[in-house]
């Protein structure tokens, strides 16, 4: 009761507004998205989706994307909550450039909710989440994967293990590479700094953005190097294709 009275007294205060277009919204609100933005959302489960990264693929294909035919990979399967395009990437982008953590509980709940509908049996032991380039994390002081990740695991009761992963050295900003250049650029970039955490257990490692999905696969690779009997891949959204 006196979380909610706090919660409502900040809400007056600092008046709540939509996550993906910044609407003012009623101090009462618990979920901060505007009735416009959830009935227009890029939501990923309305596309045709490949059975195992859960990128858009075309309709009349067999729901495998070109990439996830071939190669090895080393998570089982990725889900993501929307489309990176429109106001699902807006928020996304406000996320990490304004650095405001309160985005993350409206937004791990999307997540979450994609975790239960792609993979609603599976039993997850913990909750990692994808860390942040060394010199990113000490230019910008904050770690939207983390603050998303933590959200997550409270929403699905599942334990989030902080920090369990780091980067080793300084690796170049993925977005401006081309797909090739980012699996080259996160090879040997990642480590586990507590194994025994992890060990054996069904591991689920959280991201906000899956563009080529590179990152994710190094960090389920060291994670499983490391003693992980299984891991899946989640984010906020998922780009369509590069």
């Amino acid at each position: 009761m006196k979380k909610n009275i706090k919660e409502l007294i900040l809400n007056l205060i600092y008046p709540p507004r939509c996550v993906f277009c910044l609407k003012r919204l009623s101090p009462k609100t618990k979920l901060h998205v505007c009735s416009e933005c959830a009935n227009s959302l890029p939501y990923a489960r309305a596309y045709s989706r490949c059975r195992r990264c859960g990128k858009p693929v075309a309709e009349n294909a067999d729901k495998m994307c070109k990439r996830c035919y071939t190669g090895k990979h080393y998570i089982t399967r990725i889900t993501s909550a929307f489309v990176y395009v429109d106001n699902a990437k807006d928020a996304v982008v406000r996320f990490k450039s304004e650095r405001n953590s309160g985005f993350a509980k409206t937004l791990a709940l999307y997540v979450a909710g994609m975790v239960n509908y792609d993979f609603g049996g599976v039993e997850f032991d913990a909750v990692v989440s994808v860390p942040p380039r060394k010199k990113g994390i000490t230019e910008e002081k904050f770690d939207q994967a983390a603050c998303l990740a933590d959200a997550v695991a409270r929403r699905l009761g599942i334990p989030y293990i902080p920090k369990a992963m780091a980067q080793v050295g300084v690796s170049r900003k993925q977005s401006s590479l081309s797909y090739s250049a980012r699996i080259e650029n996160v090879k040997g970039k990642f480590v586990v700094k507590r194994p025994g955490s992890i060990d054996k257990k069904t591991i689920l490692l959280i991201d906000d953005v899956c563009t080529s999905g590179a990152t994710l696969e190094e960090c389920g690779k060291v994670l499983k190097d490391s003693g992980a009997y299984r891991v899946y891949g989640a984010t906020v959204a998922t780009v369509p294709d590069i």
